[in-house]
């Protein structure tokens, strides 16, 4: 239940991504001040399907597929601080759920609010389970605005940046080895409505062993305890087991975008299989061991598969998505 020792209302819709969001109050509790804000998912939650029931995928790029709509489809307003006539709230935590998942608690919230005078003209028409209410956290160190009512309520907000997973799906055949400096690639980005352009620079095999080998003999390693030592190694040659079979190397796809762009590459080969779900799954990051590539662009690489180590034919990849910014926004009212 809502019980606050103070509260201002606010009482504003302002348009966030594209999304209405209300502005509903900010609260001063025993323990924590809030900014409330409220807004309606762009689709309808199925109350009917077991949230812990696994879909059969049938390939996992089916899946993949899958995950990244889910995450566009949902909608969270990372809203970093709110400035009321020029006195300043940062929020250091926040959370947001929607009616159906607050079973009373939701109802109780939304019914304090329209008793202490929300205007509820924007959402007559609207599914309550729809609702989002989202609640965010003042910083402890600060305190609760003093606002004076008599005046405006001259209001900014800070929303901050957040990065989005866009599916391209986009074939490739490559020869391995090093590919011809300045051979340009496009892909069209549905989320800029525009085509962007990239190069790959090469595809070869990186004998990650052998890296491994000779971390471990680094004379740093020396100062730490044996015991330690070689609990960390075992750890750590138990994941590569699982991503490069010993006697393997790894096809390491080196790649530049003229704007910047994180790309992200899978074989054909792994995007057609059948999905194996374990109960654990190991991840590793690869960095290129050098800022720019041969087109003066910064230099990115993405694991591809494991190779023998004297292959030299042809490999079918996937450009399968990007990764872009959002910017932070300032919006005043």
């Amino acid at each position: 239940m809502l019980l606050p020792n103070k509260e201002i209302l606010i009482n504003r819709i302002v348009k966030i991504r594209g999304v209405d969001v209300h502005l509903i109050s900010i609260t001063s509790e025993e323990h924590r001040n809030v900014l409330w804000v409220m807004y309606q998912l762009s689709y309808h939650l199925d109350e009917g399907i077991d949230s812990d029931q696994r879909t059969e995928y049938t390939s996992n790029r089916d899946e993949m597929i899958n995950n990244i709509s889910e995450k566009l489809s949902s909608f969270y307003i990372y809203i970093s601080e709110i400035m009321i006539q020029n006195q300043k709230m940062t929020f250091s935590s926040s959370s947001a759920s929607p009616m159906c998942d607050m079973n009373c608690e939701g109802y109780m919230q939304l019914q304090h609010f329209i008793e202490n005078g929300m205007v509820t003209t924007n959402w007559n028409e609207v599914d309550l389970d729809n609702i989002v209410i989202a609640a965010y956290e003042q910083k402890k160190s600060e305190d609760f605005p003093a606002i004076d009512l008599s005046k405006r309520l001259d209001i900014t907000l800070k929303v901050s940046n957040e990065f989005r997973q866009v599916p391209i799906n986009q074939p490739i055949h490559l020869e391995f080895g090093e590919i011809e400096k300045g051979n340009k690639s496009y892909f069209y980005d549905s989320i800029e409505k525009k085509n962007r352009i990239f190069y790959i620079d090469r595809i070869n095999g990186y004998d990650i062993w052998e890296e491994a080998n000779h971390y471990f003999e680094d004379e740093r390693m020396h100062s730490l305890p044996k015991e330690q030592i070689k609990q960390t190694k075992e750890q750590y040659l138990a994941c590569l087991e699982e991503i490069c079979p010993k006697g393997m190397d790894l096809a390491m796809l080196e790649y530049e975008t003229e704007d910047g762009v994180q790309l992200n590459f899978y074989s054909k080969e792994y995007l057609d299989e059948r999905p194996a779900y374990k109960n654990s799954s190991s991840t590793m990051l690869f960095k290129s061991d050098k800022e720019l590539g041969s087109n003066g662009f910064k230099s990115r690489v993405c694991l591809i598969k494991p190779v023998e180590k004297d292959f030299n034919g042809s490999i079918d990849v996937e450009l399968f998505s990007l990764f872009i910014e959002i910017p932070e926004e300032i919006i005043t009212l």
